[in-house]
Formats: C-alpha cells, structure tokens, sequence
C-alpha cells in the first residue's frame, strides 16, 4: 500500500495543559480546535497585538500572575466565522488541568507474518 492511499489513523490522548503546544488539536466545550497561540505565563502577548489590544488585555489579565497558575490557546472559531471573516477565540486552562488532544498514530509498516513459536518439550502425539 503506498503512502498516498493509505489513511491516517488518529487517537485521542490525556495531557496536562501546561505541555499544549501550537497546532495541537484540543477539545474546548465538546467540540475539536486547533490551536494557533499558546501563551504561558513568561509569553509576552504585546510582541503579537501590540499594546492595550482587547486581545493583549484578555491574556495579561489571565496569565500575568506571580504564580504561573494559566495557559492561554488562541483558536478559529469556526461557528462564527465565514469564508471572509475569520473570527478568533480565547481560552484558558489551569497548567494541570487535564486536556484532550488529538494525536496521529504513526504508520508502521506491515510486516511478514511470523512463523509460530515451537514448544519446548516433546511434541503432543509422537513417540
């Protein structure tokens, strides 16, 4: 089979939000998300929307903690946006709260079938 009609198989997999990274697919209220920004509290959102942006003020006042307490994903959302109106959303995780993220299994290659392991002892039925 080559790699251009086989199909990709994917699973879901439990981390802890502190390790989301860019492009993760995450689960937000039921529904599946991917993930363009991930901010942590030593991420400085001004360097992306500049300073006083709704955007920038939304993220320092979740993440800009003495404790680093938050992780911040920025996301299409995509039931409210349109083909010319791409429209982001916001959202925080506690750093150890336990998160959903889809993740692709890797392709492993068929192999020959494997003779089958022998007894060790006399074989049942020879003399």
């Amino acid at each position: 089979m080559t790699r251009s009609s086989r199909r990709t198989t994917w699973t879901t997999e439990t981390i802890r939000a502190v390790d989301l990274t860019d492009e993760d697919m995450v689960l937000v209220g039921g529904v599946w998300r991917e993930i363009f920004d991930v901010w942590k509290d030593d991420d400085d959102p001004t360097v992306m929307f500049g300073e006083g942006e709704p955007t920038t003020t939304a993220l320092l006042d979740k993440i800009d903690w003495d404790s680093p307490c938050w992780v911040g994903i920025r996301y299409v959302d995509e039931d409210r946006s349109t083909s010319r109106d791409i429209v982001d959303a916001l959202h925080f995780f506690r750093l150890r709260e336990l998160v959903q993220v889809q993740k692709e299994v890797p392709y492993v290659p068929p192999t020959p079938l494997q003779p089958p392991r022998g007894r060790k002892g006399k074989k049942r039925g020879h003399r």
